[in-house]
Formats: structure tokens, C-alpha cells, sequence
């Protein structure tokens, strides 16, 4: 997320002040409106925006969020308001263990079912909720006009202060790492599924104060609150304002709010004029209209610093030994891992060599958690790590590169030196040297060495078998998933074994 500059933070501290000083009721209670969606739309950007998950219950948990107010307002008054926060957050909770194991639009069908099942409450708990005619009287106790809008724009103030400031600081790059490569993040410590259960249900938490205050603007409270209008509204406002700058919600909510009343004359036409508008966004400016608006002030982007290698790389404490003991791992009926089984002592590096399709980056997997052995146990010391989720084995000491590049601006060694930051123990690489250069290969092996010194273990996986004989200590060979042959790289690949199976790649060094 881009910092919030002088520039926006004007604009936003002087729309609710202009709103107050100079705009007539309509025009200020257009303003609180503004204000309640972009709420609602800041909340949304933590989910959507900064984790790309699709949630579509955020209109739905603003419906909760208005109910709760109307419900309790007679006798709680304006501490509703931190009722209905409460209310939506405890939603998201109660229901964030399963979904949020979901994936992709898996993740989207769960949530959409949760709104539709909110809506189905809303609609036949007559007793509670009054069915279709809703919930009315209650907002005599609470604030209104003026005050109504000092106070949420102060809320959205500060809502978007805090999420530009950690976004734009040290929560940005672990957002990023899970948005676009999350088994990069998963193998570098960071444990997706608390930062998952974090934004959504702050994000709940959000769209259940700005549903109150709706509540507080309108005086009624009916099923369309939790309708998925109110979701379609937030999704299109929040792409057109812009997912993940600070003032995406704001333009999007002023857009939403501000044109059915520009286009009144045309009626339900103004739907078309919506959509057309959304479409040129998505076609022309993608990152939404604050990011179009920083274009033409001029304002640069800063671009994603990779990581780079430390110039000294210091020891490390942690475990001592990476033992694997008759791992296996099958595919339907294929094979692919055969009771493999070595261990890899710190400051000690070993190549694993064979032919395409003989388990190496699988066996790479299943030691950093991608894939959960189906036999054999790995353990780091005494600490079994075979049953560990990805995070958690990366925290326990075992790091892990991969055979491409991951994210946009990444250069081949970022990957490798986002391993190495990690401070892991154990180091696993695959295929670094693919595509390299001369001059590449030899910085790689100068790291390697320097692995070795500072005490690092390294499983290192490649086709350069010319490299990994001058790097490693020893090598070891796989063919069909079972270990053909291991020792000093000299023995193995004297190995007639390792010569038949591996030969494409001895001919090539040769």
C-alpha cells in the first residue's frame, strides 16, 4: 500500500470540513453516506485489497452490524454502536475456522453462503428482525445531522491513518508475499492463516460500525441491509476507488453515493452509466482512480525493493541435524518418493541429482511441508516436523527457495536471499543455477561456501552437476523417487547406477 501523502491527507481532513461548514442537511447527510460506505470499503481492502480473497459477506456483516443498532438502541443508546462491532467481528470469528481453509473461489462460495444465510435470518426472524417491514424508532437516542458526520469521518480518518501506516511500513511485504505468492510466504515463516483470521474479521468489525452508523442515517433498519446490493456496491466501489491505496474506499463511496443523484433524471439508467465506469476503470487503471489521480500529479512509484544477500552472513543458533528416515509419498498409484532416507548436518552442504521426474522437488516439498509424507518421519534433531504446516517447519529452521521467480521486480537470487533472511538452519534450494550465467554459477558458488562457513546445512537441487561436484560435500542421486546412490561426489558419479540413470546430464558435462 502507497504511503498517504500530504496531498490526500489534505483531501480527506477538508471534505467532512466543507461538508459541515458550507453544505446544506442534503448535502451533509450525502456526506455521512460517503463516509458509512468507504467504512464499510476500508474494512473490504484489508481482505480483498491487501490478501486478495474475495469475501462476499462484507455487505451482509454490515446488514449485522445496522440489526444491532436498531436492536439494541433503545436501551443501550449510542453504546450500540461498539455492540454492532462486536456483533459482526463474533460472526467472523465463529465461522472463520473452516472457511478460511479455503482457497481461491472456494474461499468466495463459503462467504457468499454466509451472507445469503444472514439475509434468510433477516428476512424470516420476524420476531426478532420484523421480517420485511424491518426495524424503525430506534434512533431517537442517537446521534444525528452534524455530529452524526463529525463522527464518522473521525472514525474513517483513523481507520485509514492505521491501515496506510502498517501497510506502507512492515506489515507490506508479508501482505504482499501472501497476495501474490503464498507458498513463498508459507516456506519464509509466515503463517497465513492468522493474517487471514486477522484482516477478516477486523474487516467484519469495520463493516459492522459502518452498517451502525447507516442505521444511524436512515432510522430503519430492513432485510436490503443485508442484501447483496449493498456487497455488489462495496466490491465496485472499493475496484473503482482503488484496492490497496488509502483513499481507494473514499473515491469509490464518493462515486457510489454521488452519481445516482447526478444521474437522477435517468433513472434506472444510472446502473448503466455505473457499470460503463467500472469497466474503464478495470481496463485503464486496474490499481483504481487514486493510483490514475497519482499518475497525473507525476507521483512516482516507488518500486518493491528485493532482497538482496547480507554482505556477512553470521551463524545461526537452532537445530543441529536434518535426519529423514524412509519418507515416502504417492501421487494416486505413482510413486514418487521410496523410502528415502539421509540426514544433513549443519554446515554441510549436499546435492541432489537425477533425472526429470525422479522426486527431487518433491522430496524438497515434502521435507518444507508443501506436501505431507504419507510414510517415514522427518525430524530436525529430537522435533518431528513431518505433520507441521509449511510457517511453522520455516520457523522451526528449515528454509526454501524455488525453481522460478515468484514475484514481480524479484531477481534470481531474491528468492534465495529471502531464504537466507529467514535465519533457517537448513537451507533448501532448487534448481538456483537454472538459466544462470557463467559469472552467476560462480557468485552461487561463492554463497554456497559461505553457507557452509557460517554453519548453514544446505540440500541443494540442480542439473549443473559440474557445479553442485566443486560446491557440495556430497551427493545424492535419485531415480523413480528411491535414493540409488550417495557418498562424495567423485564416488557417485563413478556409480554405474547413477551413470544409466543420470546420463543425459554426464554427457552434458563431459
Amino acid at each position: 500500500m502507497r504511503p498517504l501523502g500530504k496531498f490526500w491527507l489534505a483531501i480527506l481532513v477538508l471534505l467532512p470540513a466543507v461538508a459541515l461548514l458550507v453544505l446544506p442537511p442534503f448535502g451533509q447527510r450525502m456526506a455521512i453516506l460517503v463516509g458509512v460506505y468507504a467504512l464499510m470499503g476500508v474494512g473490504y481492502q484489508l481482505v480483498f485489497g491487501q490478501l486478495g480473497a474475495l469475501n462476499l459477506a462484507q455487505g451482509a456483516l454490515f446488514g449485522v452490524g445496522a440489526y444491532a443498532v436498531a436492536l439494541t438502541a433503545p436501551a443501550l443508546g449510542l453504546l450500540s454502536v461498539p455492540l454492532a462491532i462486536v456483533a459482526s467481528a463474533l460472526i467472523a470469528v465463529i465461522v472463520a475456522g473452516p472457511m478460511l481453509r479455503l482457497q481461491s473461489h472456494y474461499f468466495a462460495l463459503a462467504t457468499l453462503a454466509l451472507a445469503s444465510l444472514i439475509h434468510l435470518v433477516a428476512v424470516h426472524a420476524e420476531s426478532i428482525t420484523g421480517g420485511a417491514n424491518g426495524v424503525a424508532g430506534f434512533a431517537a437516542s442517537l446521534p444525528r445531522g452534524p455530529v452524526l458526520l463529525a463522527i464518522v469521518w473521525i472514525c474513517l480518518i483513523v481507520a485509514i491513518l492505521v491501515q496506510a501506516r502498517l501497510f506502507a511500513g512492515p506489515m507490506g511485504e508479508p501482505a504482499r508475499l501472501l497476495r501474490e505468492a503464498p507458498l513463498v510466504a508459507a516456506t519464509g515463516g509466515i503463517d497465513g492463516g492468522r493474517w487471514r483470521l486477522a484482516a477478516f474479521v477486523t474487516g467484519s468489525a469495520l463493516a459492522g460500525l459502518a452498517g451502525a452508523f447507516s442505521a444511524m442515517v436512515s432510522g430503519v433498519v430492513s432485510p436490503e441491509a443485508t442484501g447483496f446490493p449493498i456487497m455488489v456496491l462495496c466490491l465496485t466501489s472499493v475496484v473503482l476507488g482503488g484496492a490497496r491505496h488509502p483513499m481507494g474506499a473514499v473515491l469509490g463511496a464518493m462515486i457510489a453515493v454521488c452519481l445516482p443523484e447526478l444521474l437522477r433524471d435517468l433513472q434506472g439508467a444510472w446502473l448503466l452509466a455505473y457499470a460503463a465506469a467500472t469497466l474503464l476503470v478495470v481496463l485503464w487503471a486496474p490499481e483504481g482512480l487514486a493510483a490514475l489521480i497519482d499518475r497525473w500529479r507525476g507521483v512516482q512509484l516507488v518500486p518493491q525493493a528485493s532482497p538482496v544477500f547480507p554482505m556477512n552472513l553470521e551463524a545461526v543458533d537452532g537445530p543441529q541435524r536434518l535426519i529423514l528416515d524412509r519418507v515416502s509419498k504417492c501421487f494416486g498409484g505413482v510413486a514418487a518418493l521410496q523410502g528415502v532416507s539421509f540426514m544433513l548436518d549443519r554446515g554441510e552442504v549436499v546435492g541432489l541429482i537425477g533425472a526429470n521426474g525422479s522426486g527431487k522437488t518433491t522430496l524438497l516439498n515434502v521435507i518444507g511441508g508443501l506436501e505431507q509424507a504419507d510414510g517415514g518421519t522427518i525430524t530436525l534433531d529430537e522435533r518431528h516436523i513431518d505433520h507441521l504446516p509449511p510457517h511453522a517447519i520455516a520457523r522451526a529452521g528449515v528454509g526454501r527457495s524455488f525453481q522460478s521467480l515468484a514475484l514481480a521486480g524479484d531477481t534470481r537470487t531474491s528468492d534465495i536471499a529471502r531464504a537466507i533472511a529467514t535465519g533457517a538452519s537448513f537451507l533448501l534450494l532448487d534448481e538456483p543455477a537454472a538459466g544462470a550465467t557463467d559469472h552467476e554459477r560462480a557468485d552461487l558458488a561463492g554463497l554456497i561456501a559461505r553457507l557452509r562457513a557460517a554453519g548453514r546445512g544446505v540440500l541443494i537441487v540442480d542439473h549443473d552437476i559440474e557445479l553442485l561436484s566443486r560446491t557440495c560435500d556430497r551427493l545424492i542421486c535419485l531415480d523413480r523417487g528411491a535414493v540409488i546412490a550417495i557418498g562424495r561426489p567423485a564416488e557417485v558419479r563413478a556409480d554405474p547406477a547413477v551413470r544409466a540413470s543420470f546420463l543425459g546430464v554426464e554427457q552434458a558435462a563431459a
